[in-house]
């Protein structure tokens, strides 16, 4: 690779893995909120606005299609371009999740709901996505197969624990409308709004899956 063509493709790592930094540090802030069982503080979460992450976003992706036409990317890096490519988006679906959260669970989460079952086990759910998110963002930054691979795993694992979390949530506020009738609308809210903190480890692993084929190519073996 020429050292032109390395500067562009560090540059459009740089400005991928800086986006990510940014939704990893709001679910950290969403984490953070639960912890202290403090759902005021979400509403004070500030997202990157949906304008600017759009122009951030479309500088990536003309940084990238402009590397497709002027270079001749060796195929390890046509990989983590296309990759890249792709990232964005799972990026700007994270911020989407995010910011329904933040919107619907203060309003869901009435008086008359049972928030210490809801918070025993959105709490872990939620810690289990900001792990999937840092490790699949590790990988970005990984220049070894083996870390790679470990990278990798351990967004495996997060994203399978967050899947078991999310049946036992559902499982228990079913339990709990079966007690409650008149409080169903208000618990499938609750459900409606952690299947958006669930959705993040999900965005996660579409990350990892994309930048270990691009580092490592081949097919990915189930962990």
């Amino acid at each position: 690779m020429l050292p032109t063509e390395a500067e562009k493709l560090k540059s459009i790592s740089d400005q991928v893995m800086q986006l990510g930094q940014s939704m990893l540090y709001t679910n950290e802030l969403i984490l953070d909120a639960l912890k202290n069982c403090d759902v005021c503080r979400l509403n004070e979460i500030q997202i990157l606005p949906k304008k600017e992450r759009y122009v951030t976003i479309d500088k990536i992706d003309n940084l990238i299609i402009q590397a497709f036409a002027r270079y001749k990317p060796e195929a390890r890096d046509l990989r983590k371009l296309v990759a890249f490519l792709k990232i964005t988006n799972e990026l700007d679906r994270i911020a989407n999740s995010c910011n329904s959260f933040i919107r619907d669970f203060p309003r869901a989460l009435s008086n008359q709901l049972d928030k210490n079952i809801i918070l025993e086990y959105s709490i872990p759910l939620q810690k289990s996505s900001v792990n999937a998110l840092s490790s699949a963002l590790d990988i970005i930054k990984s220049h070894d197969k083996e870390s790679v691979d470990e990278h990798y795993k351990t967004v495996v694992i997060e994203e399978n624990t967050n899947d078991d979390l999310y049946k036992m949530i559902e499982k228990n506020l079913l339990k709990k409308i079966n007690k409650d009738v008149y409080l169903t609308k208000e618990y499938q809210d609750i459900m409606a709004a952690l299947r958006r903190l669930e959705k993040v480890a999900d965005r996660a692993l579409s990350i990892a899956n994309l930048m270990h084929y691009a580092k490592v190519g081949g097919e990915i073996n189930n962990i």
